[in-house]
């Protein structure tokens, strides 16, 4: 597998020589015209294609603000971070200190007497890929069968997953928050690191702005997430209750600006022209059917498409990537109703045209 450093450094040097970034009003027109027909406060996108990456941004912080979102502003990415998991977790292996056949319980021996014997065999491979037969942890619910009384976000998932060890198996193929926990023990455990050190470290070595957590706890200028009350849409304020637990940060609780996390899908859609299936991008996004490592696939026509979409229910992000088609998108939404989502996906088709009229624009 080529070195994923050695390719980061390449394609970060790639793009900030090429002045990539075109942000285009016209992309800017199209998601002002969806906020005001489906009601969603702010939005975000950015289309690559080849070399290039346009942008736009549309709407406000939330929907009792006039602050605008800019290329800069933060939202939530939810289970988009996944993918970050599952890089670290590739660059841990291409490192020797990893295997994605390594079971958890060579790692946490201690864990495995009291564990249910169905997750045994349990390995990194399957972790990352929502076969682990883990319960999901998808809801709030969930995390009301755990009780957490350490300090230290490490320990806390050691906590978690004494626990959740004890719990019956679900059916394999199951998505997984809890499982995504797993994977970030094993990571921490052969690097010696934090998780959160590693995530923190990579993010700071890309130039990218980030936040842990929901954005306008760091910065109330950033995107406030939204839900509704009363059939209301309320933006959700820093101080509010709701939160992911800091332990499940390799699950979904990232937030990126639109620009930086364009080039996190530049840097997947150069690696991925290359075809070998032991390139660690194609074992990425390709490897498995269906779900592979962080990201989900599918196959439309004789193209290959990876594809991801991260929730809490206050935050939208959609991620797509066409590698034989060299094209990609992604759109950042603060809020996530069923008609919000609809219209996101509305929203994708618009942008593809638009592009395409792009394209064939330049290419006349």
């Amino acid at each position: 597998m080529k070195k994923l450093t050695l390719i980061c450094s390449l394609l970060m040097s790639q793009l900030q020589q090429a002045q990539q970034f075109h942000h285009h009003t016209a992309i800017d027109s199209i998601l002002n015209q969806k906020i005001i027909k489906a009601k969603i406060p702010g939005l975000a996108a950015a289309i690559l294609q080849n070399n290039n990456i346009y942008y736009g941004v549309g709407g406000t912080i939330s929907n009792k603000s006039k602050e605008l979102i800019t290329p800069k502003t933060l939202f939530h990415i939810g289970s988009n971070t996944k993918a970050f998991t599952s890089f670290l977790a590739f660059q841990t292996i291409e490192k020797g200190n990893l295997k994605l056949n390594t079971p958890f319980f060579e790692l946490f021996p201690e864990l495995k007497s009291d564990a249910n014997t169905a997750y045994h065999s349990i390995t990194l491979k399957e972790l990352l890929s929502h076969n682990a037969l883990v319960q999901p942890f998808t809801s709030g619910l969930e995390n009301n069968q755990i009780k957490i009384t350490k300090e230290t976000v490490s320990d806390k998932r050691i906590e978690f997953a004494q626990q959740l060890l004890l719990l019956p198996k679900v059916e394999k193929g199951t998505y997984s928050n809890a499982g995504y926990v797993l994977a970030s023990m094993m990571i921490e455990k052969a690097e010696a690191i934090p998780f959160e050190d590693l995530l923190q470290q990579y993010l700071n070595n890309q130039n990218w702005q980030f936040s842990f957590g929901f954005p306008n706890r760091i910065n109330e200028n950033n995107a406030w997430g939204h839900w509704k009350e009363f059939f209301m849409l309320k933006a959700l304020p820093p101080n509010h209750s709701y939160s992911l637990p800091d332990y499940m940060l390799a699950a979904g609780d990232l937030s990126m600006n639109i620009t930086d996390y364009a080039q996190w899908l530049y840097q997947h859609l150069n690696g991925l022209q290359n075809k070998d299936p032991e390139n660690t991008y194609q074992k990425m996004h390709f490897d498995l059917a269906n779900y592979s490592y962080g990201w989900g696939n599918t196959v439309q026509g004789n193209q290959k498409m990876s594809f991801h979409d991260g929730s809490t229910g206050t935050f939208y992000t959609h991620a797509i990537l066409a590698p034989d088609r060299q094209i990609g998108l992604v759109i950042f939404a603060n809020a996530a109703e069923e008609e919000h989502v609809k219209a996101i996906y509305q929203l994708q088709q618009e942008l593809f045209a638009y592009l395409k009229s792009v394209v064939n624009g330049n290419n006349s």
